[in-house]
């Protein structure tokens, strides 16, 4: 509703009708349905689709009250130039582009769909078919529903340009579910602002009218539920590129101008004068696709016809080759990708393998509300992530686990976790136990891991080892007994440290199993008691890579630290300064990147 803003045209024009009704001018029903509305706008906050509804819906009715002609390009793109002077910055809104984006697909890809469902008798009502007399009943709701459908088509297919780019997923089935929301959508309106109006005068009669309301949203989250559960509900993408939107909407321009041109063609053919008088196109000769001459029927050329049906299939058939394109771009790279993600204060690292498996080592902040919500589940699936395989937790403390908390508990319609892997259980503190049994409820596997293990995903060159903690020793849970993770492809190395700190890191030098990493993941966020020399000379890292908050209450990263670092020929990138920092390998080499440049 907010994006469409039917509820907008619903109320104005049901205002504007009651009082034309009623014998009311236009003039006078213009104004005081316009009023209502601009009063209504101001209400609910003067969003971008409630004024682009608003423009539009005073474009006709001062189209009325002027005697005027009313053509929906003129008033929506009157509306975009007025919100775009008031804030240019809209444009790039999300809600600004699903709004026109809306209107757009159904004026310009609309006539294309149904065009694609008319074919042979499909809406002669009342004359004979295959299977007899079709009842004009039937062959109206039949002829309404190929409508929806097309209507559906139309919005969805124009709007998969800003829905990837923003939220990263196709859901197949919104197509079937608008058919079901849009036809009932004027029942909950009209019976929403029935029982306030009732609920005035008497307030139990409007509650029994809002109850209407009430079976209406039911409906509707209990079909989208079920949607959900169905398999192929939803189709993670990733976040395609301009050049891909460029070529997407390119394509469809040029389909929707040679249908356009063939429909012309079409008009033309059916207005040609026969005696030098009017003649009267019937709804059979329309649809069949047929004109009249000298008293005979003329057939439109069949590769008129023939291009204006196949354009709807080619539209839908380019869209599909897009998405699948746009997803193998994330699914097809070689070589591994580590990402440090800006999380704030906190730890979230994403490692992608050379078969595209996923890897995700911690997650959380103490910053960053709702990080897994709105930072990690949206990075991975920007990334055409739809499934991490394993989930490395180093330690309990929140800044590394309450986004993982998140996404456990989210996993229905969110990001799939297959395996969560702990720290050995005499580390095991209050939290950690109790993020297993969160993921256990939510049908994810639950492992630990001690020093010494590694794992493997198939063939692939992909190593993740475990370096620590060493079990039987006297640390307790926390820092020190954080799990340290060493990841090697070929010659690329990278050392993840968790927040362990000088007794950790004294027992992974004493342990023998810590060797030589080109990139490390400095620990505990920078702070002063982490990377010791005697460790920095073991490690030898060309690179080490700081995940803290910007201007945090800890003053990580620390001065000392960053000198031992500068002092061992470290290049350093932080995410206060770089965002999320990107390590590419294909084995050999390393490139880096930084969301920030």
């Amino acid at each position: 509703m907010a994006i469409s803003g039917l509820h907008m045209s619903f109320i104005g024009m049901g205002i504007y009708g009651a009082l034309r009704r009623i014998g009311l001018g236009f003039v006078p029903a213009g104004l005081l349905g316009g009023g209502v509305l601009v009063l209504y706008t101001l209400m609910i906050g003067a969003g971008v689709s409630s004024l682009r509804a608003l423009i539009m819906f005073l474009v006709r009715i001062g189209a009325d009250m002027t005697g005027r002609d009313y053509d929906l390009p003129t008033s929506l793109s009157l509306a975009a130039a007025v919100i775009c002077a008031w804030q240019p910055l809209y444009i790039t809104d999300a809600g600004f582009q699903l709004s026109f984006g809306a209107i757009l697909g159904i004026w310009l890809l609309n006539p294309v769909f149904t065009e694609m469902f008319r074919c042979g008798q499909m809406f002669r009502c009342g004359r004979e078919d295959r299977g007899g007399k079709v009842s004009s009943v039937f062959c109206a709701l039949k002829k309404k529903l190929l409508e929806s459908v097309s209507s559906s088509l139309a919005v969805n297919l124009f709007l998969s340009g800003p829905l990837l780019y923003f939220y990263f997923e196709v859901p197949p089935y919104s197509v079937i579910l608008n058919i079901l929301v849009i036809p009932v959508m004027p029942l909950a309106m009209g019976a929403g602002l029935g029982g306030l109006a009732a609920g005035m005068v008497l307030p139990s009669a409007g509650g029994a009218v809002l109850q209407v309301c009430r079976a209406v949203l039911w409906l509707y989250d209990m079909a989208c539920g079920a949607a959900g559960k169905l398999p192929g509900s939803r189709i993670v993408t990733g976040k395609p590129g301009l050049a891909w939107l460029a070529v997407y909407y390119a394509v469809t321009a040029s389909v929707c101008a040679v249908f356009f041109r063939m429909a012309e063609a079409r008009r033309k053919k059916e207005r040609e004068d026969t005696n030098g008088g009017e003649r009267v196109i019937r709804p059979e000769q329309r649809q069949g696709g047929g004109s009249k001459r000298n008293g005979r029927a003329q057939p439109v050329p069949g590769y008129i016809t023939l291009t204006m049906r196949l354009s709807g299939a080619a539209l839908l058939a380019f869209a599909a080759v897009m998405v699948l394109l746009c997803r193998g771009s994330y699914t097809w790279k070689s070589g591994t990708e580590v990402t440090v993600l800006d999380v704030g204060q906190g730890d979230g690292i994403h490692i992608r393998g050379p078969e595209g498996e996923n890897f995700f080592i911690d997650g959380g902040s103490s910053d960053v509300s709702s990080v897994g919500t709105y930072r990690i589940e949206p990075y991975l699936l920007s990334c055409g992530v739809e499934e991490l395989d394993y989930v490395f937790l180093t330690h309990g403390d929140e800044d590394h686990i309450n986004g993982m908390t998140e996404l456990l508990e989210g996993q229905e319609l969110g990001v799939r976790i297959r395996n969560l892997v702990l720290p050995p259980e005499e580390y095991l503190d209050e939290k950690l136990a109790g993020i297993g049994h969160t993921a256990a409820r939510n049908g994810t596997r639950v492992v630990t891991i001690e020093a010494g293990q590694s794992l493997r995903n198939g063939d692939t060159d992909l190593e993740i080892t475990c370096l620590g903690p060493e079990c039987g020793t006297d640390m307790g849970p926390g820092n020190g007994a954080s799990l340290v993770l060493g990841a090697r492809y070929g010659a690329f190395g990278m050392l993840l440290t968790g927040d362990v700190e000088l007794e950790g890191e004294q027992n992974l030098v004493n342990s023998g199993r810590l060797g030589r990493y080109p990139v490390l993941k400095a620990a505990h966020h920078g702070s002063r008691n982490s990377g010791t020399e005697e460790f920095l000379q073991i490690v030898k890292p060309a690179v080490a890579v700081i995940s803290a908050g910007k201007d945090n209450r800890y003053g990580h990263p620390h001065e000392e630290t960053l000198e031992r670092l500068t002092d061992a020929g470290c290049m350093i990138c932080s995410t206060q300064e770089c965002g999320a920092v990107m390590l590419r390998s294909d084995g050999s080499s390393l490139q880096i990147e930084s969301f920030l440049e």
